[in-house]
């Protein structure tokens, strides 16, 4: 094989490695991969607010894999209430991500 051979083969994977590096961010591993980057350094601030208020104690915060990374927020509050002000609490955050809400409201002894 002739020496050009090389180059041209050189060229043509530098060429789709570096298309690939730039097209990679807009693919949906690549936004997936970024805002669970962003979600992990939001925590913080979502655990903060969980732990100002006892309401929240068995609400956790981690990072979720779904909706392209998200905060995730998981548990239960004892009433309509607590869940309202929980969600007006976070949402006052406004965070860069989305919040995937998998949080109830224990059933009481209402009828």
């Amino acid at each position: 094989m002739s020496r050009g051979f090389w180059i041209v083969l050189l060229v043509a994977v530098a060429a789709i490695l570096l298309l690939f590096a730039a097209w990679y961010p807009y693919t949906g591993g690549g936004r997936q991969r970024y805002n669970m980057a962003v979600a992990l350094e939001e925590l913080p601030r979502v655990r903060a607010v969980l732990d100002a208020d006892t309401r929240f104690n068995d609400v956790r915060a981690y990072v979720y894999t779904g909706q392209d990374g998200a905060v995730g927020l998981v548990g239960t509050v004892e009433k309509d209430e607590d869940l309202f002000r929980l969600m007006k609490a976070v949402a006052a955050e406004r965070l860069p991500v989305a919040v995937s809400w998998q949080v109830k409201v224990a059933a009481g002894d209402e009828p």
